[in-house]
């Protein structure tokens, strides 16, 4: 009968005890030439071997560090009687391996380099002992090896003096917000503008020499919504373009000489009385129906100022100045949304709300006007697209001795100044903390 696969078998053998493992394999089958195992080794015989291989191992180089660590540690070993193995259950005792002695060995030098380097741990292993009965180890102050890696003195740091306060007001690099300025209060009236006889919608035309298309514009005007009021404001007008506006309904107010490029604007709205104020000039025949989206948006509380959604050519090769001024008033007044559409541009229409926070006055400057009404909060948007470039005459005598361009570029700076002087020099936009002063 076979024994199980894998089972051991304890003998003594002159006194030594032999373990023998049968090995992993099935029975031969019958006729097949049996092979025997190998007699079995003495533990005592297979460690003098080991033992002999170590000793090797340690030899030169490696066994002079060896010695110099053991004696930096400078921890007595304690001789102790060896501890005879613990019996198994019923059989005799097993001796131990030399790699067990040699992990016990290398387990109390490492005990001892530690005790050597931590001063509180060789304390704590004196009192171990004590405790024991055991001698205490010889403890090592570190504060030699601590003299041996100090490293050499250097140089000595010199100490900066502390930056001086920054004179110049540092703000955060956020879009500018709204200011809040004092706003007069305006009485209102009692009852709604019809039942009071107002009307709602208020169209106001500067005129200067435009007697072939005044008639028109008034026309178109006046068919903008049921309850409107159109002003033409004749300023320096000389070929009659008063007296054909008055014919066609409009109420029109006179000055002989003229007021300058936009000034008709305010002075309109200052004669206005409807509750939605739309501009637009003299010399462009604009349906009434393209005009209506303006006046609309106005009166449903959709918006405070609708601008016409024109930002002029910008794919050409060499930009106008003026299309790039209204781009960059828009970026910084933090609105590039708004891209190029200005109050510079017909038709655009605001609320009374928006004329009591701008200003008449500041109409007479478009880009002005619009800079405020962004700053303090009104609502500005773009409506509807009315390219009023090919609709916009070229007038070459007055180009000649008075370039507009030129004029609306300034606009823009004013604009700018304005900006700066209701906020800091900057409009709002921080300086990321640059001290200038070092500079000086």
């Amino acid at each position: 009968m076979l024994q199980p696969l894998g089972s051991k078998t304890f003998q003594l053998h002159n006194g030594l005890l032999i373990i023998a493992q049968r090995p992993l394999h099935a029975p031969a089958p019958a006729g097949a030439m049996r092979m025997h195992a190998p007699a079995p080794v003495p533990a005592k015989a297979a460690a003098a071997p080991a033992a002999e291989k170590q000793a090797v191992r340690l030899s030169g180089k490696r066994k002079q560090r060896a010695e110099a660590r053991a004696h930096m540690t400078a921890v007595p070993k304690r001789r102790t009687a060896a501890k005879p193995e613990r019996p198994a259950a019923g059989g005799p005792a097993i001796a131990s391996s030399p790699k067990a002695a040699s992990r016990k060995s290398a387990k109390s030098a490492s005990a001892g380099r530690k005790q050597a380097r931590s001063p509180v741990a060789g304390r704590k292993a004196n009192k171990a002992a004590a405790a024991r009965g055991a001698a205490p180890a010889a403890i090592a102050m570190p504060a030699i090896r601590k003299a041996a890696r100090r490293e050499p003195p250097s140089a000595p740091i010199l100490q900066m003096p502390p930056f001086p306060p920054s004179p110049f007001p540092l703000t955060p690099s956020q879009p500018p917000q709204p200011l809040q300025l004092p706003v007069t209060p305006q009485p209102q009236p009692q009852g709604t503008a019809e039942s009071r006889g107002e009307p709602l919608v208020s169209v106001i035309i500067p005129v200067m020499n435009e007697r072939r298309t005044i008639g028109r514009v008034v026309r178109e005007a006046k068919r903008v919504h049921p309850s409107t009021e159109v002003i033409v404001v004749a300023n320096g007008s000389k070929d009659g373009s008063a007296a054909i506006a008055r014919s066609s309904g409009a109420r029109v107010i006179v000055y002989d000489e003229p007021l300058g490029h936009d000034v008709g604007r305010g002075v309109g709205a200052n004669a206005a009385r409807g509750q939605a104020l739309l501009f637009i000039d003299g010399d462009m025949v604009i349906p009434a129906a393209q005009l209506r989206p303006f006046v609309q948006s106005v009166l449903q509380g959709e918006t405070d100022v609708a601008l016409n959604d024109y930002s002029g050519p910008t794919d050409k090769h060499a930009v106008h100045s003026v299309v790039l001024a209204k781009h960059a008033l828009n970026a910084l007044l933090g609105r590039p949304d708004l891209k190029g559409t200005s109050m510079t541009a017909v038709p655009h229409a605001i609320s009374r709300r928006a004329l009591e926070t701008i200003g008449a006055e500041a109409l007479s400057v478009p880009p002005l006007a619009h800079a405020r009404a962004v700053r303090l909060g009104c609502k500005v948007s773009a409506v509807k697209h009315i390219n009023v470039g090919k609709l916009n005459l070229l007038r070459k005598k007055r180009e000649r001795t008075n370039p507009l361009e030129r004029l609306i570029v300034g606009d823009h700076l004013e604009a700018i100044d304005w900006m700066a002087r209701h906020s800091d020099e900057r409009g709002g936009y921080g300086d990321a903390e640059r001290k200038r002063y070092f500079a000086r």
